[in-house]
C-alpha cells in the first residue's frame, strides 16, 4: 500500500475539499488529485462520487476512510509518545550500571536529573561492565555507566571520572606498596566481564608479576567479607571502601604504580541526538560541577 496516496485520499475525505486538503498537506491541488486517482486506480475501486458539488464517498470509500482514520490516529499517537519521550518530562529512562556505581555514584546523578525532570520514571539495572555494554548495544538501556572496556565503533563513550584503585587486606603491610610486593599474595578478583578485573590482571601481566588469583566473586560485599576474614586481599576504588576503612574492617593500602580505573558514560551512536541522552549528560555535568 502506498501510504502517501492513502494520506491524500484521507485528507480529501476528511476536509471534503481538494483545496483545503492540498493546503494542509502543503502540496499543489493537481498533485493531490493525481495521488487520489492513482490510489483508486491501483485498487481498481472508485472511492469518491464524482460529478457532485460536494465531496462524497462511495460505499468502498467510506470503508477505506474508516480504516484510514484509525491508521492516522495511531500514527499521531505514536508521534505524541515519541515527543513525550524526547522532551523527557515524562516517560522512562533506562540506565544500566555496575552494582558499586549504582550504590555510590549514580544516586547523586539521579538527584540532579530529577530536579529538572520531576515526572520522569527511571529504571536502573546492574551488572558487570561487559554485561551493561551488551544491554546498551541491544537497545535494552538508553545509558550505561561503567568502568572502561573495549567499545565497538557504534558506541559513544564520555569519560566521567577516573578513580584510583587501593588494595584492602587485614594483614600487616606498609601504607604504600608496589605490585611486586603482592607477588603470590592471595588476591580475590571480581567475576568475568568486570572492568576492574580486566584492568588488574593486565597491570600484573604487563609487569610480569605472578598473580595468585584463587577466588573470583561477582558480589563486592562478599569480597569485602572474605578480606575481613583474612582469606585474601582485593582491589577497590576508594569511594566504595571508605566506610569500611573508617570502621577498621580492614586496611587500605596505596599502590605506588597509581592504578586508575576510568568510568565512562556510554550510549549508541545513533542515539547521540536524542533529547533523553542530552538531558542525562546535562545532569552529569551538574553533578561534576557540584562535586
Amino acid at each position: 500500500m502506498n501510504f502517501t496516496h492513502l494520506k491524500a485520499f484521507y485528507y480529501v475525505a476528511r476536509c471534503k475539499s481538494y483545496t483545503i486538503a492540498a493546503q494542509e498537506l502543503n502540496i499543489s491541488q493537481p498533485t493531490l488529485s493525481l495521488q487520489v486517482q492513482n490510489f483508486e486506480r491501483y485498487y481498481d475501486t472508485p472511492l469518491l462520487k464524482r460529478g457532485r458539488k460536494h465531496i462524497e464517498l462511495t460505499e468502498e470509500g467510506e470503508l477505506i476512510f474508516s480504516y484510514a482514520k484509525k491508521i492516522f490516529s495511531l500514527a499521531s499517537e505514536v508521534e505524541n509518545k515519541i515527543e513525550v519521550m524526547n522532551t523527557l518530562t515524562s516517560g522512562k529512562l533506562k540506565i544500566a550500571t555496575t552494582p558499586s556505581l549504582a550504590h555510590f555514584v549514580l544516586p547523586n546523578i539521579i538527584f540532579m536529573l530529577e530536579k529538572d525532570n520531576p515526572e520522569l520514571k527511571i529504571q536502573i539495572t546492574t551488572g558487570v561492565s561487559k554485561v551493561v555494554l551488551g544491554k546498551v548495544l541491544d537497545y535494552e538501556n538508553h545509558i550505561g555507566l561503567i568502568g572502561r572496556v573495549s567499545y565497538p565503533s557504534n558506541i559513544i563513550y564520555k569519560p566521567f571520572i577516573s578513580t584510583g584503585l587501593y588494595f584492602i587486606t587485614t594483614d600487616a603491610m606498609k601504607d604504600k606498596i608496589s605490585l611486586k610486593d603482592l607477588t603470590n599474595y592471595p588476591i580475590i578478583l571480581r567475576g568475568s566481564g568486570s572492568a576492574t578485573r580486566g584492568y588488574v590482571i593486565n597491570e600484573f601481566k604487563k609487569r610480569n608479576i605472578p598473580l595468585n588469583n584463587r577466588i573470583d566473586c561477582e558480589d563486592a560485599s562478599a569480597i569485602k567479607n572474605m578480606v575481613r576474614l583474612g582469606i585474601g586481599g582485593a582491589f577497590f576504588p576508594r569511594f566504595s571502601i571508605e566506610k569500611d576503612v573508617n570502621g577498621n574492617n580492614f586496611r587500605c593500602i596505596e599502590i605506588l604504580e597509581e592504578l586508575l580505573v576510568h568510568i565512562d558514560v556510554i550510549y549508541l551512536r545513533e542515539r547521540k541526538d536524542s533529547k533523553i541522552i542530552k538531558k542525562f549528560l546535562s545532569a552529569l555535568n551538574k553533578y561534576g560541577a557540584s562535586d
